[in-house]
């Protein structure tokens, strides 16, 4: 299949759709069937597979294909967000940027579900982070918390960072260099200055992969040792 993204009506999957027409280039083809699963994109040296959310969903294709593939799997994160309503034409009404900020830590809420099949060295997490614009509508069917109004699309506006998780070192590499040793999720919030859920995030999923252990407690917290 030719490589191309959609460029009618933005949608949900949009920002899916222009990161596999990034990733496709020239030489690769996109929903193409590899050992009995359709991957976004095949190129002559690896596999891409793009995931904004529920990592988890692809274990078993990631077990199936690293066996005999090298697969990178995308995993963009919005480094700035803006948030843009408008009307049932598409015509912008207003335009503001969100206060979230994301970091490439936040990846660790998605890698904990396949941590435990990690470190693999034919599989490469590729943390993209990424500048977006979200499309608002005010059609009364969206979720209450936002008062009905939709999510209709999210726009890629750019590229910030890319980092590139395969080794061992790649993932130890995301704690801060002056946490003291052992350590607790307490003390990656205080040096990072991450939130305390992602920490514990990047604890389990380290955890997981046999990167840090546990070694006794502080109080209520773990201590943790890299292994």
């Amino acid at each position: 299949m030719e490589c191309v993204a959609s460029i009618g009506e933005l949608n949900q999957s949009d920002l899916h759709e222009e990161l596999k027409r990034l990733y496709c280039g020239r030489d690769g083809e996109a929903e193409v069937e590899v050992d009995g699963f359709v991957v976004d994109v095949r190129l002559p040296t690896e596999i891409i597979e793009i995931q904004t959310r529920h990592v988890g969903k692809l274990r078993r294709k990631l077990e199936k294909l690293s066996a005999g593939h090298r697969v990178r799997l995308v995993h963009p994160i919005a480094a700035s967000k803006y948030i843009e309503r408008v009307d049932g034409d598409g015509g912008t009404l207003s335009r503001r940027r969100s206060p979230k900020r994301g970091r490439v830590e936040d990846a660790f809420r998605e890698i904990s579900s396949i941590a435990d099949i990690l470190p693999n060295p034919n599989v490469t997490i590729e943390v993209v982070l990424v500048e977006v614009t979200e499309l608002r509508r005010d059609d009364g069917r969206g979720s209450w918390r936002r008062k009905g109004v939709s999510i209709v699309g999210r726009r890629l506006d750019g590229i910030v960072e890319r980092y590139e998780l395969r080794l061992a070192e790649d993932y130890l590499e995301l704690l801060p260099g002056n946490l003291p040793e052992p350590f607790t999720n307490r003390d990656i919030v205080a040096v990072a200055g991450l939130t305390y859920r992602a920490a514990q995030s990047m604890t389990s999923s380290l955890r997981k992969m046999g990167l840090i252990s546990i070694t006794n407690k502080r109080g209520r917290e773990l201590l943790y040792r890299r292994s």
